[in-house]
């Protein structure tokens, strides 16, 4: 019989795990026939500061445990995916003529959708407005260094590997899907660590990410995909209710189908382009606020206690605050040794974002502290003119981003300010050194937000402090605005991921409202993916 045993306490890859598992199980150490770790994770809470794993055991069947303790249970079909054991390709076959799928963008929902309909036989069809990689990062380093101006087809967020090229990198998510082990297994093929199949907290750093995408990318045109870079999408071909192709920036018109958009929470000319067509859509509530920058050392005292990390990873935190009346907060894509960067795409809009190479070696802890907006919210603030618009939430976020770029002196230096400060209403006289490579304006960012929002952000701020001391203090710093944190629109899908009023068009990912970040976002592409190949079987 095969357990999954947790917490069993973890001191390396060389250290014999059998005796705590025989423990654990209730059975003698010799009638354990084998074992891995599957999953490790480091346990700080009263500061153990102590690694804990999570094991596969197989034990011989007639010496099984005659009672299950809470920490072990039988192994399910379940984590076979979960722990990439079910992560073979799928069996290729002859696809229909007819059936010929476009993807459009070359994020994670766009990359894993495309190699899973490639490798399963199809003739695919990858668009991409932005470059790929190599020549992105030339391109995103000259904005933010002065050298060239905002390039708003490929940027921070357009471009091969979509807004998580620049990231930290995180894999790590709450879904448990069977596909992990189909993704996680494609990773460590193009090049990640085989460490990320097991750690908890995985993550890439956007160094890593960069050198991930070339053999992703090798390994598509191998399958005969037709990857396009630089091939902006306008609109889609609409007959008869089917999307039947695309027509791209240049004139040129691409036909074939289906056709899965997963253009990111950022394109909002791609998701206009989907309303239009027919695409029935509704607005959904977003958390906006700020990204908040501390000294790493200052977040390793907090979490670990005193003498320092040692070899312990820089520390993290999620943090949540949630009233019995009044707005919820919470912290987001928290970046340890990271970096606060500008991430819009749009001229004259000022958005900031959360970076970390995979080290984790800067001075700097950075993460999002956002509170709710709802959708009642983008109303009152815009009026009844948006009403009805299902996109009205971007505008609701360009609003900000609009007058966030005016207070930074209509440059692309972001507005600031100590969170001590923006706690007691008064302007910051200074600020401290930051890491925010475009240059900062001291602002009171009470002028930035709406009365629910800055009320919002202070109550969540004040909670944090219980939780982290020092997180209010001087040398905690607000850099505004963070405002994409996901996608204010959802486009309602069938069973298949299909758009239930425009047959033929998939909306996958983030920007269709789907999915939350790297893992997320590649199961929403892989999951239309499988459907449309079962679908094909039937034609």
């Amino acid at each position: 019989m095969v357990f999954l045993v947790s917490n069993v306490l973890w001191n390396g890859d060389e250290a014999d795990p059998v005796p705590e598992l025989a423990t654990a199980l209730g059975v003698e150490p010799d009638h354990i026939i084998a074992h891995r770790l599957v999953k490790k994770s480091l346990d700080a809470r009263q500061r153990k500061k102590s690694w804990r794993g999570v094991y596969r055991v197989e034990v011989q069947d007639d010496h099984a445990p005659a009672q299950l303790r809470p920490s072990v249970r039988l192994w399910t079909a379940r984590d076979e995916g979960r722990y990439g054991l079910d992560a073979g390709a799928p069996q290729r076959r002859n696809w229909p003529a007819t059936t010929r799928p476009i993807v459009v963008g070359a994020g994670p929902a766009g990359l894993f959708a495309a190699l899973y309909l490639a490798e399963a036989g199809a003739q695919v069809t990858l668009l991409e407005r932005g470059e790929q990689v190599e020549e992105r990062v030339g391109v995103v380093n000259g904005w933010w260094r002065g050298r060239r101006p905002l390039d708003s087809e490929s940027n921070l967020v357009f471009g091969e590997g979509g807004a998580g090229t620049f990231s930290d990198g995180k894999i790590y998510t709450r879904r448990r899907d069977g596909e992990l082990g189909f993704i996680f297994r494609r990773l460590v093929d193009f090049g990640a660590s085989p460490d990320v199949l097991r750690e908890a907290w995985a993550h890439l750093g956007t160094d890593r990410i960069r050198a991930i995408l070339p053999p992703f990318r090798q390994r598509l045109r191998e399958l005969g995909v037709d990857v396009r870079f630089g091939s902006s999408v306008s609109r889609l071909l609409i007959e008869g209710g089917a999307c039947v192709g695309v027509v791209l920036a240049s004139g040129e018109v691409v036909r074939g189908g289906p056709v899965l958009v997963g253009v990111g929470h950022s394109a909002r000319d791609g998701l206009r382009m989907m309303v239009d067509a027919g695409a029935l859509a509704e607005p959904r509530s977003i958390a906006v606020g700020v990204r908040v920058e501390h000294p790493q050392a200052m977040i390793d005292e907090a979490r670990y206690g005193g003498g320092g990390r040692g070899d312990l990873p820089p520390a993290s935190y999620r943090l949540t605050h949630s009233p019995s009346r009044g707005r919820k907060g919470h912290t987001f894509c928290m970046c340890p040794g990271g970096m606060v960067v500008p991430a819009t795409n749009h001229p004259e809009r000022v958005v900031v974002n959360g970076m970390s190479f995979a080290a984790r070696r800067a001075y700097w802890a950075n993460s999002a502290v956002i509170v709710e907006v709802t959708v009642d919210d983008f109303r009152r603030d815009l009026g009844p003119e948006h009403h009805d618009d299902p996109l009205l939430g971007f505008s609701w976020q360009d609003r900000i981003e609009a007058k966030a770029f005016e207070l930074g002196g209509s440059s692309y230096a972001a507005p600031a300010q100590r969170v001590c400060d923006f706690l007691k209403g008064r302007e910051s006289s200074t600020l401290p050194r930051s890491s925010y490579p475009m240059g900062l304006e001291s602002r009171p960012l009470g002028r930035l937000f709406p009365d629910h929002l800055s009320g919002g952000l202070s109550a969540a701020l004040r909670a944090f402090e219980t939780k982290i001391p020092g997180f209010t203090s001087s040398e905690g710093l607000m850099i505004a605005p963070e405002t994409r944190t996901t996608s204010p629109v959802r486009f309602i899908r069938d069973a298949r991921q299909c758009s239930v009023s425009v047959e033929g068009l998939y909306p996958i990912g983030e920007g269709a409202g789907y999915a939350g970040g790297i893992v997320s976002s590649a199961l929403d592409g892989l999951r239309a993916a499988r459907a449309i190949t079962l679908e094909s079987l039937r034609a």
